[in-house]
């Protein structure tokens, strides 16, 4: 079976269309995490408590944004982690939860994370949810001591903040149920019921 060779010019404008293609995915892969980025900082510039992050489903679009940046946009993690950088606020930050780069687990390599994966192992997290993962996990993933006990320093902080507010809705709860109880009828009521033969009987309920 013969095969005839395409033309010079043919290849070249394969090729060019090729390329036309690329760059208008890129514009879409670019705009999509452009985006997300922007969903994320307008929900936190109207937030009121780092709740946020989890009522609107923030982690799942920086999620989103982090998969782009590195499989479509091909971004190095110093640039993503650079352009993310503005979303560390109150009640957000972004935590690198592999700071070595690469899985640090006594583990066998096949159940590892990959080193691609390591390297961009960046989540957005409630301050409490951060510093919470490297006081628990920092010494699996490679955190230093400094940063573990720095870390142990915030989250002491946050939790006594944290049981504070608990005690304060349970305080305005059981304000609330005290109000509801008061309200009810403090006199007695009354009620009609049929007997035998049939005569009406009111009595007083209290």
């Amino acid at each position: 079976m013969s095969s005839k060779k395409l033309s010079k010019k043919v290849l070249t404008a394969n090729l060019l269309a090729l390329a036309a293609v690329e760059i208008a995915t890129d514009a879409d892969h670019r705009d999509r995490f452009e985006s997300l980025l922007e969903r994320i900082r307008r929900a936190l510039a109207t937030a009121e408590g780092p709740e946020v992050i989890h009522q609107r489903g923030l982690g799942a679009d920086f999620a989103e944004a982090r998969h782009i940046a590195k499989e479509n946009l091909r971004m190095s993690p110093k640039a993503f982690e650079s352009t993310v950088a503005d979303l560390n606020t109150q009640f957000s930050r972004v935590v690198n939860t592999c700071p070595t780069g690469k899985d640090p687990r006594d583990l066998p390599d096949y159940l590892k994370m990959p080193d691609d994966e390591a390297n961009y192992a960046y989540d957005l997290r409630t301050p409490y949810d951060a510093v919470f993962f490297i006081v628990r996990h920092g010494k699996t993933w490679g955190f230093s001591a400094a940063q573990i006990l720095k870390a142990d320093i915030e989250f002491r902080s946050l939790e006594k903040r944290r049981r504070a507010k608990l005690l304060e809705e349970d305080e305005a709860r059981r304000i609330a149920e005290s109000a509801r109880i008061a309200a009810r009828p403090k006199s007695g009521y009354i009620v009609t019921t049929y007997r035998d033969g049939h005569e009406p009987v009111t009595e007083v309920i209290r």
